[in-house]
């Protein structure tokens, strides 16, 4: 269903150039929306590992609280990486812009990152905090490498 234009859809058409800044502008908070989705998911993981310190504290087992500590602040370092990561688009007037096949891949790769960031969720709960730490490491590479191909072709 197309919706109707409302008069700063009129005023933008006449506008030389404003429908395609209109477009990066959806893109960057589509981009921002998606991020904080991911981030969200990860603060959840971030809970998880909380009861499951809390859980250990009680229980008097105080051999992996270190550990479950090192996976809590793993987690809340790469949910702010994602959050405030380098958008998937490039400047309007820049003297480069990421075409839209370099588009395409950064956001195949957020989709990615999402559907791990879903499993890793699914996942935590029955996890060893080895299997913990290599999710979180995989997904860090992940975000490396969007974040480096970013940089690439801004």
């Amino acid at each position: 269903m197309q919706r109707t234009k409302n008069i700063f859809d009129k005023i933008g058409s006449l506008i030389p150039g404003y429908q395609g800044y209109a477009e990066r502008d959806g893109r960057r908070n589509c981009d921002k929306l998606l991020r904080n989705e991911i981030s969200g998911r990860l603060i959840s993981c971030e809970s998880i590992i909380k009861n499951r310190l809390k859980t250990e504290v009680k229980n008097n087992n105080l051999d992996t609280l270190q550990d479950l500590e090192e996976c809590r602040q793993k987690l809340n370092t790469l949910s702010d990486k994602i959050k405030y990561a380098p958008y998937g688009e490039s400047s309007f007037f820049g003297e480069s812009q990421i075409k839209e096949d370099e588009l395409q891949k950064i956001y195949q790769t957020d989709h990615d990152i999402l559907l791990f960031a879903n499993k890793i969720l699914d996942d935590i709960p029955n996890s060893e905090i080895a299997d913990i730490l290599l999710f979180i490491d995989s997904l860090t590479s992940m975000l490396e490498d969007r974040n480096n191909f970013i940089k690439r072709h801004k």
